[in-house]
């Protein structure tokens, strides 16, 4: 007699899945009413409604490791779903699960509990001293990303799951800043000749020039977040002057050594992790936006925050295709163009025509990655006279040609 119990808590999808169970399987198995984390049972049917249910199955499968635990996961969850894999979890339901695959899954895991194999013993016994050989964190991995991810989304939003899931996170460190990382690779035949990837390279880069410093790596949404703790001295990693020299010696290792060009953005420090996430979507911006000082390297703190300046920032960035004069958009909030031109600069680092060429760089980079527009198309496109003139701004700005940026290769990080 086999004993299945139903962590489920809406009571009639839990008193249904018990009714097709004791139809199904009377004479063989017994349904247990008690609280998981007090249980030995050979099948545990578990609901994962949230994040934090994964962590109990974590647990309740280092307790009990021959139950054969069989997850019940919401579709807004799926995501997620890696973590069965790494748990070594044979099975999966989705909710809202169908009587025939619910109760095929079932025999399925008593049939493994009646017939465990030599076989399946050694790899079992394989798959311990692979584990054994591999380093210790190496379970918690899909955790660090999953709750990273939800910390980067803003859906941890109290004190008991940061708490709950502290364990997972990787070293004693949390992480206090958010940096947005893209870039390209300038010759992708020798990448692929030399079989190296990008993302790994620019990870152990930064791992290798941080050492000692906790950080952890995330690709999402195609690019790749480093999170890291700022040391409590620094109100920013700006004046933070070792870490930021660290980040540009870097990024001039990688241009020279692999031809990796790199960019990123720096969000605001956030001592509370549960408001992390405001650092991610400064990060975002600041990677977007005209830079202050240097193009590879950009700070959130330096974007203005003058409500007039910003005003014609956006203006610029709508109408950038057009013919733009320092008058037109110093008419937008009303200021005479030299009193508009001073504050212009000291509020974005740039001056008036550097600001409004960099944002067509930016749309220029975008149609050459994006489209099939002919370079003397995209340099009409963006009020350049000429195709030759248009080419050689671009140069100065991203440091090729357009036609050399066009043949190169854009990082995915996945």
């Amino acid at each position: 007699m086999y004993s299945i119990s139903l962590a489920v808590e809406d009571r009639i999808e839990y008193e249904t899945l018990a009714q097709w169970i004791t139809e199904e399987f009377k004479e063989d198995c017994v349904i247990v009413e008690t609280e998981l984390n007090h249980l030995h049972v050979h099948i545990a049917v578990v609901e994962v409604s949230k994040w934090l249910d994964w962590v109990k199955i974590h647990r309740f499968r280092k307790k009990n490791k021959e139950c054969r635990i069989i997850p019940l996961l919401d579709p807004t969850l799926l995501y997620t779903s890696p973590l069965a894999v790494e748990f070594k979890l044979n099975h999966l339901l989705v909710k809202s699960v169908k009587k025939h695959i619910f109760l095929r899954t079932i025999k399925r895991a008593i049939q493994e509990l009646t017939n465990v194999s030599d076989r399946l013993m050694e790899e079992d016994e394989l798959f311990k001293q692979i584990h054994h050989e591999q380093p210790t964190d190496r379970n918690t991995q899909p955790f660090q990303e999953a709750f990273l991810r939800r910390l980067m989304s803003g859906d941890v939003t109290t004190e008991e799951e940061l708490i709950e899931s502290r364990s997972f996170l990787p070293g004693k460190a949390v992480p206090n800043v958010v940096c947005f990382i893209q870039g390209f690779v300038n010759n992708p035949t020798r990448r692929e000749k030399e079989g190296w990837h990008a993302s790994s390279i620019i990870q152990d880069f930064l791992r290798k020039r941080f050492q000692g410093h906790q950080l952890s790596f995330l690709p999402y949404r195609k690019h790749l977040i480093m999170l890291i703790q700022v040391p409590n001295e620094y109100v920013s990693l700006r004046y933070w002057k070792a870490g930021e020299d660290k980040m540009l010696d870097t990024i001039q290792a990688l241009e020279k050594e692999y031809g990796i060009y790199l960019y990123i953005g720096v969000g605001s420090i956030y001592r509370e992790p549960l408001l992390l996430h405001h650092s991610y979507k400064e990060a975002c911006k600041a990677r977007r936006t005209s830079p202050y000082d240097r193009i590879s390297l950009r700070y959130f703190e330096e974007i203005t925050t003058d409500v007039q300046i910003k005003k014609c920032t956006d203006y610029i960035a709508r109408y950038c295709t057009e013919d733009l004069s320092i008058k037109r958009v110093a008419d937008q909030i009303n200021l005479s163009v030299p009193y508009f031109s001073r504050i212009f600069k000291q509020e974005t680092g740039r001056n008036f025509v550097e600001y409004v060429t960099f944002v067509r760089m930016q749309r220029a980079v975008w149609l050459l990655r994006h489209t099939n527009h002919t370079i003397e198309w995209i340099a009409e496109e963006l009020g350049f006279n000429t195709p030759n003139y248009f080419s050689g701004t671009f140069k100065k700005y991203v440091g090729l040609s357009p036609r050399e940026y066009r043949a190169t290769e854009e990082i995915v990080f996945v």
